[in-house]
């Protein structure tokens, strides 16, 4: 066995056992719902029930919490993106005199290397 599923064993045992101790240590008093006495292990069970219950309805409400943040943040990084290129295209006419020093400066460092080898 390998040692995380032993670890795993090991911790829903002592789980269980505190549960059990826990319902040994429990007072005899019993609730009445609609006439109807609950108490002992029904009482028990219902209780396991409801704690199964709210921890899936914990799970489910953390995926869908995770995953709107996941589509918001997707959303903000393509605003993001298109503010950016916004920018750019604004600032374009402002940098075509060093786009074309740039163009000229690699067309003629291009061309030199392949002279050289």
């Amino acid at each position: 066995m390998k040692t995380n599923q032993r670890n795993i064993f090991i911790a829903i045992a002592i789980i269980f056992t505190l549960l059990f101790l826990s319902y040994l240590s429990l007072d005899t008093s019993h609730i009445v719902i609609d006439g109807e006495e609950i108490g002992d292990i029904g009482g028990f069970a219902g209780f396991l029930i409801a704690c199964a219950v709210g921890i899936c309805a914990l799970f489910f409400a953390l995926s869908l919490t995770g995953l709107i943040l996941a589509v918001v943040a997707l959303v903000m990084v393509v605003v993001l993106g298109a503010v950016l290129g916004s920018f750019a295209l604004a600032l374009l006419p402002l940098m075509i005199p060093f786009l074309i020093l740039y163009g000229l400066f690699a067309l003629i460092s291009r061309s030199s290397r392949k002279k050289t080898v």
